[in-house]
């Protein structure tokens, strides 16, 4: 059930919501609503956080180079995420840990014809790890969630969302001249603040129905709209005082955007390539972390 709803989520994704199996969906929503009181928990502890904003930024350059959907953008980096919130990993093999996130997110939400080989995936960093490391990771983290990929992100939740951010009687009081083009405006402002609400660690804090929602308030408000209905809040079972604190830190994260493209790469992993004799230190007072130690004999690290 889940593979047919995402497959025809993707398809159906740039229509007005008529032809959509809302039963489907609704059920599918639902159902994400139990499964995100279980994410596990979250206490911003990652040794390499100063990192995590670059890594966000070098995963959806590569998904876009593999076409992968917004779903498997999102689901990469919550596990991203959350994997560097429990383990202490050697600054060599971020890009490694970020490849892995990102590969077993594609098998996941996309395609099987559509997921890259392991080699693909190795060839983006010019081939710099082993196979086998890929295979030994995949194994490690998919052990560290429990085998568990149905994690429901803020992307999971807006595919449903979305298609009520705006209706017909919304349209009556714009300028677009037809109803589809009014729709697919909202759902390109939805994905824009959905990708907004991935560059700030701090959206953690928050549930990702909530996020969603959130952006679906904040593209209506971008169209002049009435900012919350009664039909989004029976459908969402949130008010808009529910979503005012997300949406405020989504804008402000926008409103940042402009300063932080003019700052430097200084916080990247050496671009991407680390250094030889760069080196990770652990935090006091983190005693419970688990520490990834690869040994390698390559002469270039």
């Amino acid at each position: 059930m889940e593979a047919l709803f995402r497959s025809r989520s993707r398809k159906m994704l740039n229509v007005p919501r008529e032809p959509w199996p809302i039963e489907y969906a609704a059920e599918h929503a639902e159902l994400n609503r139990d499964r995100e009181q279980d994410r596990i928990p979250f206490a911003y502890r990652s040794p390499q956080i100063q990192h995590r904003s670059y890594l966000v930024g070098w995963i959806r350059t590569r998904a876009e180079k593999f076409m992968f959907c917004t779903s498997t953008v999102h689901l990469a980096i919550y596990i991203l995420d959350i994997f560097m919130d429990n383990f202490n990993i050697e600054l060599d093999r971020l890009h490694l840990v970020a490849l892995v996130c990102l590969q077993v997110a594609s098998k996941y939400e996309e395609r099987d014809v559509r997921i890259p080989k392991a080699s693909q995936f190795n060839s983006v960093v010019n081939n710099r790890y082993q196979l086998a490391e890929f295979r030994d990771l995949e194994v490690m983290l998919l052990s560290f969630l429990g085998w568990k990929l149905n994690l429901p992100t803020a992307a999971h939740f807006a595919e449903y969302y979305s298609l009520f951010a705006v209706s017909k009687k919304d349209w009556c009081q714009t300028e677009f001249l037809s109803y589809e083009t009014f729709w697919q405006e909202a759902q390109r402002a939805v994905k824009d603040y959905l990708d907004l609400a991935l560059l700030d660690i701090c959206m953690m804090q928050f549930l990702p129905s909530i996020v969603a929602c959130a952006c679906v308030l904040l593209a209506r408000q971008q169209l002049r709209l009435i900012k919350w209905t009664e039909e989004l809040q029976i459908i969402t079972k949130y008010q808009c005082e529910d979503l005012t604190l997300c949406a405020n830190v989504i804008l402000s994260r926008s409103s940042n955007r402009g300063i932080e493209r003019k700052r430097k790469n200084a916080d990247s992993p050496d671009l991407g390539y680390v250094t030889a004799g760069s080196t990770t230190s652990t935090p006091e007072g983190i005693t419970s972390k688990r520490r990834i130690i690869v040994c390698t004999e390559d002469s270039n690290l």
